[in-house]
């Protein structure tokens, strides 16, 4: 989003952790503000002066506790927009997740209007700071005079990063093990194609809340995503049901309860069963009201991605 910005001219600032992905951006002509989302004075510094403020940071995965994802994004959510309405912001863009959604509902697709997901101490703990912070920006869209965009993507992927498999799945060499069947929808988002819908979010000129589901296909299926993985990248996917990870997790649940040493496998068995049903996202708002279409297809992406990634 950054480079894309720049290439169309804009003045950039972001806020980032010390890194050479940084310092490369300082070169490129970015002022970087070197902090965190926790640190207040760090965010004020980095909004100063701006007038659209694009807020993609987040803890996603990675050791930490639940307080940790909660502090990251929820509090540091807070920071942002309470340090955008105190300096001015008109436009705060804020990428969210399909996480936020619960268990499907029987032949209804999941919408923008899908409520959150009822039984949120269920979940893992990414999920939990998501619809938390999720919630919080929904309430400042109603009650104050800041624009603000919510984007809820699916699985994120492209160049610099693994393929995605599936929901539940690993790799074995150049075998992909998946746990679910052949026609589950996966719900997949090439970053370009996000790009080019916080790109087009980002120019909204008129008030209020918005908020949009972004999928590169409602319909793609593990098994057309796993045909172009054979034909791209040369890979070879088995298929299993996934009654045998349900159970891993329900032991896990079970064994949380029992030993004493903070072995933590709450929100195992509701995450499994999310991964393994075959949930619709129904992404026709975004399309209609901003003329977004996904422009990479799957085949390029997964080309793209082998490419970067290599």
């Amino acid at each position: 989003m950054v480079r894309r910005l720049l290439d169309e001219g804009a003045l950039v600032r972001v806020l980032a952790r010390p890194s050479r992905r940084a310092d490369e951006l300082e070169r490129r002509g970015v002022e970087v503000i070197r902090g965190e989302l926790n640190d207040r004075d760090s965010v004020v510094r980095a909004i100063e002066g701006a007038q659209v403020v694009y807020h993609s940071a987040a803890k996603v995965h990675g050791p930490g506790t639940r307080k940790d994802f909660i502090e990251t994004n929820v509090a540091g959510t807070q920071n942002v927009l309470e340090a955008s309405i105190a300096k001015g912001v008109s436009h705060v863009v804020y990428l969210s997740s399909t996480a936020v959604y619960g268990l499907a509902r029987a032949g209804l697709p999941i919408t923008e209007s899908t409520e959150y997901d009822s039984l949120p101490s269920q979940r893992n703990s990414y999920a939990q700071s998501k619809i938390e912070a999720d919630q919080y920006v929904v309430a400042v869209g109603r009650k104050t005079k800041l624009m603000v965009t919510i984007l809820r993507p699916g699985v994120v992927w492209g160049p610099g990063e693994s393929l995605p498999l599936a929901l539940l799945g690993f790799r074995m060499g150049n075998l992909n093990i998946v746990f679910g069947h052949r026609e589950q929808r996966f719900p997949l988002t090439y970053v370009d194609n996000l790009v080019d819908a916080i790109e087009l979010v980002g120019r909204r000129t008129e008030g209020g809340l918005k908020s949009y589901i972004v999928l590169d296909d409602d319909d793609l299926t593990l098994g057309t995503y796993h045909r172009a993985l054979t034909e791209v990248a040369k890979t070879r996917t088995l298929f299993f049901p996934g009654w045998p990870v349900s159970l891993a997790a329900l032991g896990g649940e079970a064994l949380t309860r029992l030993l004493p040493w903070g072995f933590d496998a709450r929100g195992w068995r509701r995450e499994v069963t999310r991964a393994l049903e075959n949930r619709r996202y129904d992404t026709h708002r975004i399309r209609e009201e901003t003329g977004w279409v996904p422009k990479v297809g799957l085949k390029t992406a997964v080309e793209q991605t082998v490419r970067g990634s290599d």
